[in-house]
């Protein structure tokens, strides 16, 4: 039996650009704090480098949008792109 066989494989489109606009961050924090606990793409990163910093600065409270608190960050890369995921765990500003 193949390695292929346990392989948990998720079709989807291509990841967005990561968002940036101030208006855009607080209509993703609603979508997330309306679903507490459930990961969702924040986007897409030009480098690995950028993709660490953006996560860093998601869990930190460094993003001004993500100040409130309350919030979890996790950044991969997958074949060449570089994701960030961010879900709000509860706590924080409201």
């Amino acid at each position: 039996m193949s390695d292929l066989a346990t392989l948990v494989v998720r079709f989807e489109s291509p990841a967005h650009d990561a968002l940036r606009r101030p208006e855009s961050l607080h209509a993703f924090i609603g979508a997330l704090r309306a679903r507490p606990g459930e990961w969702a793409l924040l986007g897409q990163y030009g480098t690995a480098g950028t993709m660490r910093q953006a996560a860093y600065e998601v869990r930190q409270g460094l993003n001004l949008a993500f100040a409130g608190g309350g919030f979890e960050a996790q950044s991969r890369t997958m074949f060449g792109e570089h994701r960030v995921y961010v879900r709000f765990v509860g706590g924080g500003a409201s």
